[in-house]
């Protein structure tokens, strides 16, 4: 048989399960899982009390190294510098020498962006920087065996000869053997069309 007042039960029973519900809820609201979830949607850091996996220290990578270009004692590229050195080597036929000028005339003309004019000594001291103080266009070393007296000279010791054929031709003339410019045994690089420059032109019915 029921009481007839059933009130007192039935709070004391609604009581219980709110304090059910109570601690249901501060305990589904402390987990770790759901802190995480709302850290992520809103930004904010979880509690100090959760673990958080921490990510592994990556070295950083070396810094390269300066670019640094050797010059040698002549004040060139030590690339210029050995190319210098191969006039006048006697394994090489005479023809190479001049050559190796050319090479160096068109090394100072992608640098300036005009080829050297002049004699000799115009184009000896534009390719070694001496053409006046401070000149910084220097390709081929001043102190090389084949400048003398501020001259290029052959593997003979005598002034090589220069003519301009065109912008970017230069006639380039050894003596030879003979130390004697415009003789049968001269040595030529890139001769000057006949007529014009030392060549002379053709006898008439020669062509």
């Amino acid at each position: 048989m029921l009481p007839k007042r059933p009130g007192p039960y039935i709070m004391t029973l609604l009581l219980i399960v709110l304090v059910v519900i109570v601690a249901w809820m501060f305990h589904a609201l402390s987990s770790p899982e759901l802190q995480e979830a709302l850290s992520k949607k809103t930004g904010t850091p979880p509690s100090p009390g959760t673990p958080q996996p921490v990510a592994p220290v990556q070295d950083l990578p070396d810094a390269a190294p300066p670019v640094t270009q050797n010059f040698s004692a002549g004040g060139v590229d030590v690339a210029l510098q050995a190319k210098a050195d191969e006039l006048h080597n006697e394994q090489n036929p005479p023809l190479r020498d001049l050559e190796i000028v050319a090479e160096f005339l068109e090394t100072y003309a992608k640098g300036t962006g005009a080829a050297p004019v002049g004699d000799n000594a115009d184009i000896t001291a534009a390719i070694t920087g001496t053409q006046f103080p401070g000149q910084k266009a220097r390709v081929f070393p001043p102190n090389n065996k084949a400048v003398r007296k501020g001259q290029i000279v052959d593997r003979w010791g005598e002034p090589l000869w220069f003519h301009p054929n065109s912008g970017n031709s230069m006639e380039i003339r050894s003596g030879g053997p003979d130390k004697q410019l415009f003789t049968p045994d001269d040595i030529i690089l890139n001769p000057s069309p006949g007529g014009f420059g030392a060549t002379p032109a053709a006898p008439p019915g020669t062509l």
